[in-house]
């Protein structure tokens, strides 16, 4: 594979690139030693390892773009989903228990939150706010992924130095950016009845991470879990913490 990429790096025609990219992203994927030990030995692995991020960043923001207006096209209106819902509601009981003047208010009360919170229902932009958002995506997506590759990677390499001192913040950037590989089947949401979950993603996205830390500190795949772990782990006590300080936050505004 190491051969392949290097005569494919230094061409130039489009679909010799294309087929480097797609190399790569395979090894990545499938957790090929040789990939990962390719970037991290990379003249400038921290230049190599942001492009292909923002390389799989533009082209899940593009296959988002695309989906939404796929299922922009092809669903029923929000006013359709919103009477179709309230259609449902009013045959329930407690609907029906209801006096004239509560069930004016309950229906008003429904076009209230609907308003608000319908187009997350939809799955699809339903205003002109939500397809700048949408088109932005082209941009916000790779730029997320590339803070999320850069954070997590220098807490991954805060631990794991101690079991390599000699591999640098860079180097570890490089193999890394290979964990990004997996967003790429979100560019299967562009198809309006298909969903990849998350939680897909994710683990794949950790068993990757698992991969390029073993391989570039030369450690074992038990100290490179603990690694891969520390900065999720990290991540979740910092979310955590902002939640207690909003509610404390709340909590002393509410009792002033």
């Amino acid at each position: 594979m190491l051969q392949r990429l290097e005569l494919t790096t230094a061409a130039r025609s489009i679909p010799e690139h294309i087929l480097y990219y797609a190399e790569l992203w395979m090894g990545g994927m499938f957790l090929q030693d040789e990939a990962y030990v390719y970037m991290r030995e990379r003249r400038n692995p921290l230049a190599s390892g942001m492009l292909y991020v923002a390389l799989v960043g533009v082209l899940v923001g593009l296959a988002d773009i695309l989906g939404g207006l796929a299922r922009y096209a092809t669903s029923p209106s929000l006013d359709a989903l919103k009477n179709t819902v309230l259609t449902h509601l009013q045959p329930m009981p407690f609907y029906e228990t209801l006096g004239p003047a509560a069930q004016r208010s309950f229906d008003a009360g429904y076009d209230d939150v609907w308003n608000l919170f319908g187009s997350l229902f939809a799955g699809y932009p339903s205003a002109p706010a939500d397809f700048a958002l949408l088109f932005l995506s082209v941009l916000t997506t790779p730029v997320g992924l590339l803070v999320s590759w850069f954070v997590y990677g220098a807490l991954a390499h805060l631990l794991a130095r101690k079991w390599n001192a000699e591999i640098s913040f860079a180097e570890i950037l490089g193999p890394l950016a290979l964990a990004a590989s997996p967003q790429l089947l979100r560019a299967l949401n562009v198809f309006p009845n298909v969903s990849i979950s998350l939680w897909v993603t994710f683990f794949w996205f950790l068993v990757c991470a698992i991969t390029a830390i073993r391989v570039t500190y030369r450690t074992t795949t038990s100290n490179a879990f603990r690694a891969a772990l520390f900065p999720i782990v990290v991540f979740i006590l910092v979310a955590i913490v902002l939640v207690v300080l909003a509610l404390i936050l709340v909590t002393a505004r509410g009792g002033q």
